[in-house]
Formats: C-alpha cells, structure tokens, sequence
C-alpha cells in the first residue's frame, strides 16, 4: 500500500495544461521561428529592392529613349514638310516662269482711244494688258511670280493707209507714238513694225509661237492672232505634240474665226484693250487710183458700211470738264473705267496733253470718296480725286461749315486765315 502512493502523485503532477499555455507556448514557438527566419525575410526584401531599382533604371532609360524619339519624329516631320516645300518648289520651276503673248497687229489692232493718246496711250495699253493678263494667271493657273513678255508685229503701212480709208486720219500721226510708248512700257513689251511684205507677221508669229511653246521656262502662251483661220493648222500642230496645256486664246474682235473657235482652248478677253471689228477697205473716192500695200492677210478690208469716225469733237471755249457729255475721269486718267461701253461718262474724246491736265487739275477739286468717308485711299497721291481742300489755307466755305472736304484731316490748317 505504501508503494502505491508515489505513483499517484505523478498522475496529478501530469495534470493537463490550461488552454492559456497552450496559446503562449504556440505564440512563443511563433515567435522563435520568425525570429529563425528573420535573416531570410531581409534577403528577400534587399533583392527585391535591387530588382526594384533595376525596374526604376530601366524605366527611366525607356522614358528617354521615348522623348527622344519624339523630338526626333518631331524633326522629321519637319524634314518631310521641308522636303514638300522644295518638291513643291521644283515643280513649279519645272512649270517654268514665263508667260509670252504674241498679237498679230494686223487684226489684234489697238483700240483708236489709246492709239489717240499718242505715247500716254501706249503706256496706259501696255498697263491695262499687263494687269489684266496677270489677274487672268494668277486667278485661273497659279500665283507664281511670272515674267510677262509681249511681242506684236504688225504692217504700219497698211494699217496707216487703213485708218485714212475709214475715216480714223486723225489717228494716224499719234500711232508712231502710241508705238513708242508702248515699247517704252516695260523692257520686255515689243511692238515691231515687219513691212509691207504679205504674210510678214503670220510669218513671225508662227515661228515664235513654235519656238516660245517648246522651251521649259515657258508657263503658258497667249495667241492674239484668234480672227485668222490661217493659224488653225499651227495651233493644231501644238495640241498635237501635247502643248494644249500651254495655249491660251486671246480675243480681239468679238467673235473668233470659226475654225480657232472650235479648237476649244481657252481663252482671255480684255474689255476696251482692241477694236471690236475689222477695218473695212472702201477705196476713198478722192484718190480712185491709189493702190495701198496688201496687208499680212488679217486686216479684213470688205467691212460694210466702214467703221465710223470714233472721235467726238469738244466744243471750243468750253471748260474739257463742262463738255457734253463729260469726260470720264478714270477712263482718262487711269484708264481703267469698269463700264465700258456702257458708262454714262464720254470714253471718245481725243484729248491733248493740256485737256488731260486741265481735267485732272479740275478733279483734285472733287473729294476722293474713300477719303471722304474716313477711309484709306489705296491710290494715295496718286488719286485722281482731291484728299485735301484746293483752297488751303484760306478755305471761305470751311470757315462757314459747308466745305465739300468736310473730313477734319482734308484742312491741314483748319480755320486758318
């Protein structure tokens, strides 16, 4: 009995552990094994940052990388749009540069109101087919920078002796100057006198015309010769070798010959620039006998009835302003009136030097209406209106508040004495 005691106190000694120990022995046996793997944990950490910052510095080298394909994609965009400019530039080069009308003088003949102005009206022709042929490209081909050149032929002779067989003798000492200062006009405008010989300018123009079409530099030709069927077959041979693109038709009188016509180029009409109609050719019946050289074969001499006399006579003692009807001022001194035939204004007067100057003196008295209604005058002093009071300094009306020239900057001395 005495042997059996110590056995049971090691039963209770075994006695199970409380739930709590349990926990703090699991919590401690946690604890030792994260403090085991501790070293582990701060190996994987410091590879994961170096991998970390190899990320970053790839990262970084990517973004370069980008910016600087942008800017160079950047730069060749602006390489390409250079490069599109020179293409573009080429080509037109290779369009070339000039633009040549050549007139036969014979039919294309200048209007008898610049003709009889002498050298003024060579120059305001020249001007007016300048500007028109130039508005013409620039509006309906291209607005390159262009070299106009003009070359006319004609017979003076025969035009001379046409003009005193259909009542235009007053024209005739005035076109030895009308040709001067058309010539004068511009260095590359040349208005040339071939003779008497038939078929002189039908000559000249068919070998300009076959030579001028053909070089490179050449953009377009402009054909003046439209009432001759005898220039079909020329111009047919150019459409033929593949020049259809170069030709332009010029238009004088009102219709063209039929067989130009239905080539079907197309065409420029400059209103007032040339004669509507041919020259008739009625021997004058004080000179039964006299023989006039043939002309080039464009001058079409059996008009019937002739062309009348165009000039209108100004009544002597009477102011060129006061005339009935009045000048036209811009058709006069600018030549360039937009209504033609049309204007209410006379366009038929046959003025001298001093009537132009008595007439533009007289306009300077009339207020520029640009000017008048606050505006910029983009003729400037060269306007054929006035910009500022005729009467300066002593203007009566101004003083009183009734000067025409009411714009406070048409009186550089307002009120002065």
């Amino acid at each position: 009995m005495e042997g059996s005691l110590p056995a049971a106190s090691a039963n209770q000694s075994a006695a199970p552990q409380h739930v709590v120990e349990i926990c703090l022995d699991n919590l401690k046996d946690e604890v030792l094994n994260i403090l085991r793997n501790e070293a582990s944990y701060k190996e994987t950490i410091r590879k994961l940052e170096t991998e970390l910052s190899v990320y970053k510095r790839a990262f970084v080298d990517v973004d370069t990388e980008l910016k600087a394909s942008q800017f160079q994609l950047l730069e060749t965009e602006e390489l390409n749009k250079r490069l599109e400019k020179e293409c573009h530039s080429f080509k037109t080069q290779d369009k070339g540069h000039r633009v040549v009308m050549l007139l036969d003088g014979d039919g294309a003949i200048f209007s008898a109101q610049f003709i009889g102005q002498g050298q003024k009206g060579g120059h305001a022709a020249a001007q007016l087919l300048s500007d028109s042929t130039l508005q013409h490209i620039a509006t309906n081909y291209d607005s390159r920078a262009i070299q106009l050149w003009v070359y006319v032929f004609f017979n003076k002779r025969g035009l001379v002796d046409a003009f005193r067989r259909t009542g235009l003798a007053p024209f005739i000492n005035k076109f030895e100057d009308f040709v001067l200062g058309f010539n004068q006009a511009t260095e590359r405008f040349l208005m040339v006198d071939v003779g008497n010989t038939k078929e002189a300018a039908d000559a000249k123009l068919k070998v300009y015309l076959e030579d001028e079409i053909r070089l490179p530099e050449t953009f377009k030709i402009i054909f003046g010769g439209c009432h001759d069927n005898g220039y079909v077959a020329n111009l047919y041979s150019q459409i033929t070798a593949g020049y259809k693109e170069k030709l332009i038709l010029l238009k004088s009188y009102t219709e063209m010959a039929a067989g130009i016509a239905a080539l079907g180029l197309p065409s420029l009409a400059i209103p007032e620039l040339f004669m509507l109609q041919k020259i008739g050719d009625e021997t004058p019946p004080f000179s039964p006998s006299h023989k006039s050289p043939p002309l080039s074969g464009k001058v079409n001499l059996g008009f019937n009835p002739p062309l009348p006399v165009i000039s209108r006579p100004i009544v002597p003692n009477v102011a060129i302003h006061k005339q009935k009807p009045a000048p036209c001022t811009l058709f006069y001194l600018k030549s360039s009136c937009k209504f033609g035939s049309t204007c209410k204004f006379a366009h038929d007067y046959v003025l001298t030097d001093a009537q132009r100057d008595e007439l533009a003196k007289f306009n300077k008295k009339v207020p520029c209406p640009t000017a008048l209604s606050g505006g910029q005058c983009k003729f400037g002093d060269s306007c054929c209106y006035g910009h500022v009071c005729p009467f300066l300094p002593n203007c009566f009306f101004f003083k009183q508040g009734k000067c025409k020239f009411r714009q406070a900057n048409m009186h550089a001395t307002p009120g002065g004495g």
